[in-house]
């Protein structure tokens, strides 16, 4: 890559910040299913009262494609249909915390920054995400006295429609965590400064950490800090088993050679091995601090979360706040460029992804919180920006295979 023109002072701050692919976006899903006979299901309306208890038939498909499998009691030519109650995917929720190293060296770099946000955030929200975002770094302040030779003041500023209008928040979408993250100290500020913007974040959300800075972590190392961070919250962050938080890096990696080969990039005081680890160890993406444009940095990031976030969706609820019953949900697809919705296969777990087509399954077969897409159904299906996905629930579904 090539290294970033200008001096900065010796004062680094090594960026770490991941890439989120960019995310998918689905166009509306329509909610109307045939109920039993003639009557009419809205998604979010109840049932005709005439529909079999337990649901055990195939859900009617308006479509013509195959969504569920018959075998309730009495069924067979001429009875009726279960109505199926078919509902939006959502998409995950995602907590993103950026902390940014505003000391001396890093102006452009928070420039940078503040001219790229609002469009990483853009390609979140239109990936169908439900994002929000907590930025602990200063904000702008002017110096106590008038100097001979004006110094830009150290800080970010995030413009709407991410941030409020005059530097403040736009809540409860952008929360600003005021607080200065030196060259060295990004891991002991983000553990430190948890107990504010816990406040902030969603138990139900992954975490994604963005860290922009052109030095490195000294002395908390990147095992130091997943075991703490860890053990704030396994609700939050999950557990060393199954982590629930992500790690990106906008450090002093140079581009186009290996991670953690020691080189870095022209302008930065240190490569930041300390946040390459992280990121290698919770599937983060590293990228480097010293691009003269952080747009293609920030485009880099959102893929990367969309690829491991965007095919996943909710687990639905039932009509009426019941339990589902995870053997009678349906996931069905409709392609962009037109046709009938077809069913995608629900496999036992993710081992199965690789010989069956357009599959799916539960992150927890016994209690299950998502629904998962298999790497091929998310490059497929789940990249089909004109396409449709919809859930059916409460008609029994085909068994996984």
């Amino acid at each position: 890559m090539d290294a970033r023109s200008g001096n900065r002072s010796s004062r680094g701050t090594c960026l770490f910040s991941r890439r989120l692919h960019q995310l998918v976006a689905f166009g509306t899903l329509g909610a109307l299913a045939l109920a039993c006979g003639s009557a009419r299901t809205n998604a979010f309306e109840e049932t005709d009262p005439t529909t079999p208890a337990g649901g055990d038939l195939a859900p009617a498909n308006p479509g013509g494609g195959s969504l569920g499998t018959g075998g309730g009691p009495g069924s067979g030519p001429g009875d009726q249909t279960c109505a199926a109650n078919v509902q939006n995917a959502t998409r995950a929720e995602v907590d993103i915390i950026i902390a940014i190293d505003t000391s001396g060296s890093m102006g452009e770099e928070t420039a940078q920054v503040q001219a790229n946000i609002n469009d990483f955030a853009k390609s979140i929200g239109g990936s169908g995400l439900d994002y929000r975002v907590t930025m602990i770094a200063e904000k702008p302040t002017a110096p106590p006295i008038p100097l001979p030779i004006p110094i830009p003041p150290t800080g970010i500023c995030v413009d709407p429609p991410l941030g409020g209008a005059n530097c403040t928040e736009n809540l409860p979408l952008y929360h600003h965590l005021v607080k200065t993250v030196s060259s060295t100290d990004a891991f002991d500020v983000i553990l430190a400064q948890y107990p504010t913007y816990s406040a902030w974040l969603r138990p139900t959300a992954y975490k994604v950490f963005i860290v922009i800075t052109d030095d490195n972590s000294n002395p908390t190392t990147y095992q130091q800090f997943d075991q703490q961070l860890l053990a704030k919250s396994a609700t939050q962050f999950g557990t060393a088993a199954n982590r629930r938080y992500i790690f990106n890096s906008i450090c002093g990696w140079k581009r186009g050679t290996p991670i953690l080969s020691g080189t870095k990039c022209g302008s930065a005081v240190n490569t930041g091995s300390q946040y390459q680890e992280l990121s290698q160890l919770t599937n983060g993406t590293i990228d480097s601090v010293c691009e003269t444009s952080y747009a293609s940095v920030f485009q880099n990031i959102a893929k990367g979360l969309v690829t491991k976030l965007g095919c996943e969706f909710s687990f639905p609820k039932a009509q009426g706040g019941g339990t589902t019953d995870p053997e009678k949900v349906v996931v069905n697809y409709t392609s962009g460029a037109g046709g009938a919705a077809k069913p995608l296969t629900r496999v036992t777990d993710q081992s199965k992804c690789g010989t069956i087509a357009d599959a799916w399954y539960y992150d927890d077969n016994n209690n299950p919180t998502k629904i998962v897409f298999c790497p091929s159904t998310c490059s497929g299906p789940g990249a089909d920006t004109g396409g449709k996905i919809d859930i059916a629930v409460g008609c029994k579904a085909p068994p996984p295979k």
